[in-house]
């Protein structure tokens, strides 16, 4: 991963130049200076890579080159520390100290050169002298080079044996043995062939993809990846190669699909309010992680009780503990994940609160679902820190000293149900890009101060509150990519649209109806023209009619009508959309029946998820042949009266899973494979799940009982 550590690395000396111009002001020819150093060990590392395939020296190499990457990493960061908490004498003292530091660097750097220098020298000629070798041996013209040809001198065979030795030398060590081991370890041989699969892709991945791979370990086994939250860590973690023009989170995410059509991650739910998620294999997972811990790219912690290794720098903790580990404020790590710890104990917070004290160096903080009920102010000087996940956490209030986040890129705040506004600090975090604040549908939205229509770097802006002129403010934001606003209301609707009009990359949008029991409705939402490039629309709250312009979205692949009670039936309109791909219908259609017309022939046709979910609907009477020609999957959720699934479904061959959740005890005993009715419309699915609701509700009483 040398290519990776170099890389990236040069990347964050470029972007500091750029951000804190005034901390290294007059240290500019010594950054570029380094970055000339690593950018000779990068095409070195590469040309000896070349020529030896790998070698047990490359590997030393690499772990060596680790180490100064990481004292330099830290250098520089404490001396960010130091320039922002000084001023005079003291900032002209910690400077000279830098510059000390970096000149020691440079010693090791040039030292490092030296030593590779002269095993590169030494392998270009043994390259030279194999070359020679195999000219002067070269097997007669006509004769096969096969080593099992008879006429195969014994030289020829020397450099066959030898060319497979360099092939295998192309693995680590941990590899190798993993390799080794692979044969006699796997008895499935389907699983043996994934697993071979993948470590072949593996090697031939470039660096960027292989980080992006090894980041996804961070999350516990089984673990769903949520791909917006990847893309983000990505991004904050500085693991995303740079392109022209091209806005970083739109490379993590093309990186991540590169994966995908690989197969080393699969798509597990594909959701227009959750967005997607991933998994990753087990046996692709366990290969990956013997390469990680290798390269000391993480550290996966799954007890509370023993102290995390000195040399971490990414901790993941996987642990049903109260407690956690309680050397974490004593190490130098960037990037710190809880997972499964929600009932967090005295002790445990006392833990986590000294490494709001101690760990000064952290850019990523990711306490989803830790019970925590407030954040002491001490959070305001993790200068550093990119990522804040707060995620269903119970916070009721913000500190105000998270305006001293500087560098903050990602605040994420959703599901803290007793957190009603955003602290006035925030507009002081100029580099924020994804402010998410979602609550719940039918809760209020979240208040923001006015003036966050300064805040020209934020793509992301979801589970505002719009009312207190913050719908006219919206307009400012015209980079915007992801809005979603709460407590639309008659008296906004206009000043909000006209702001919205604005946001000629909006990517999604989500308008939510301001809480009225016992209906929520959306006012008219014309005249609307939406942005051209909306890809995601969720409308949650009563619709009159269906809009004109929805029907007129060629970008549409995800939408959501939720709680509309359309009397007409959307899908008439819905279906002449050429690119929708996503559709969930909740409680968006007041109908008992749907016929053909839900869907012509032709109709909807890249739709490849339906959802939908009505207390009313009781029969789909029919479909066309020919519709839903890419449907894979069908979800009725809460169709609690449904008793008839259309007849031609079973022409749908392309339908991979069904899901009735909840299902009427008759319609199941219809539906069963041994004499039911209507099995013949749904045995062609490989995947067929359903909740009796017989069952549910014995279920219910035992537990109310028990």
């Amino acid at each position: 991963m040398a290519d990776a550590l170099v890389n990236f690395f040069l990347q964050r000396l470029d972007s500091i130049l750029l951000q804190e111009p005034e901390t290294f002001s007059g240290l500019e020819d010594q950054i570029l200076w380094l970055m000339s150093i690593l950018n000779e060990i990068g095409w070195l590392f590469g040309d000896i890579r070349r020529r030896t395939g790998g070698d047990d020296a490359v590997h030393s190499w690499v772990r060596e080159l680790r180490d100064i990457v990481h004292d330099m990493d830290d250098c520089i960061d404490e001396f960010i520390i130091q320039m922002y908490n000084q001023n005079g004498s003291s900032r002209t003292a910690s400077t000279a100290h830098f510059e000390s530091e970096l000149e020691k660097i440079n010693a090791r750097l040039a030292e490092f050169i030296d030593s590779m220098s002269k095993f590169d020298n030494l392998t270009a000629a043994e390259e030279r002298r194999k070359e020679d070798m195999e000219s002067s041996y070269k097997v007669d013209e006509g004769e096969t080079s096969s080593p099992s040809s008879h006429s195969l001198n014994f030289a020829s065979l020397a450099y066959y044996l030898g060319s497979c030795l360099r092939y295998c030398c192309n693995f680590s060590g941990k590899e190798r043995r993993e390799e080794e081991n692979e044969s006699s370890s796997k008895a499935d041989e389907g699983e043996a062939s994934c697993s071979f699969n993948f470590r072949l892709n593996y090697r031939n991945l470039p660096y960027y993809l292989r980080s992006c791979l090894m980041y996804c370990c961070i999350f516990p086994e089984k673990y769903w990846i949520p791909k917006g939250r990847l893309i983000r860590l990505l991004v904050a973690e500085g693991l995303v190669q740079e392109i022209p023009g091209v806005i970083m989170e739109d490379i993590a995410e093309q990186n991540i699909e590169k994966l995908v059509s690989l197969g080393m991650l699969q798509i597990v739910e594909q959701h227009p309010g959750n967005g997607t998620k991933f998994s990753f294999p087990s046996s692709c997972r366990e290969f990956t992680i013997c390469v990680m811990e290798e390269e000391d790219f993480i550290t996966a912690f799954t007890s509370s009780d023993s102290d995390i290794p000195p040399t971490a720098r990414r901790v993941s903790i996987h642990s049903n503990s109260k407690n956690i580990p309680p050397n974490l404020n004593t190490l130098p790590i960037r990037s710190l994940f809880m997972f499964t710890i929600k009932d967090l104990s005295e002790v445990g917070w006392e833990s986590l609160k000294l490494v709001f004290y101690g760990v000064k160096l952290l850019r990523v903080l990711d306490l989803e679902e830790t019970n925590i009920k407030c954040l002491p102010d001490e959070i305001g000087d993790l200068i550093h820190l990119r990522y804040l996940g707060l995620k269903k956490t119970g916070l009721t209030e913000l500190p105000e000293s998270l305006s001293n986040l500087r560098n903050l890129q990602t605040l994420d705040i959703r599901w803290c149900g007793k957190l009603t506004a955003l602290p006035s600090g925030i507009l002081k975090i100029p580099g924020l890009r994804h402010l998410k604040m979602f609550k719940n549908i039918g809760v209020c939205g979240l208040k923001v101060p006015s003036g966050i229509g300064r805040m020209k770097n934020l793509q992301t802006f979801t589970g505002l509150h719009a009312g207190d002129g913050i719908a006219g403010e919206l307009g400012s934001l015209i980079q915007l990519r992801r809005l979603g606003v709460m407590d639309v209301a008659e008296n906004v609707a206009s000043e909000l649209c006209a702001s919205i009009m604005k946001m000629e990359s909006l990517l999604s949008l989500s308008l939510q109806a301001k809480s009225s029991f016992p209906v929520r409705t959306l006012p008219p939402l014309e005249p609307f023209s939406p942005p051209p490039l909306i890809r995601k629309l969720c409308l949650e709250g009563g619709l009159g009619k269906i809009p004109k312009w929805l029907g007129l979205m060629g970008s549409l692949t995800n939408l959501r009508l939720g709680f509309s009670h359309l009397s007409e039936n959307p899908a008439l309109v819905l279906q002449l959309l050429p690119n929708l791909k996503n559709l969930s219908l909740w409680q968006a259609h007041d109908a008992k029946q749907i016929g053909k017309e839900f869907c012509g022939v032709g109709g909807f046709p890249k739709l490849e998820i339906l959802s939908i979910a009505s207390h009313v609907l009781e029969e789909w009477t029919e479909l066309e042949e020919g519709a839903l020609p890419s449907l894979k999957y069908l979800h009725f959720h809460n169709c609690l009266k449904l008793r008839m699934l259309p007849e031609g479904l079973q022409s749908v061959t392309t339908l991979q899973q069904l899901d009735l959740l909840p299902l009427l005890n008759d319609h199941a005993e219809r539906l069963k494979p041994d004499g039911g009715g209507d099995n013949y419309k749904i045995k062609h699915i490989p995947i067929v799940r359903f909740h009796i609701v017989e069952q549910l509700m014995n279920q219910r009483i035992r537990e109310e009982i028990g």
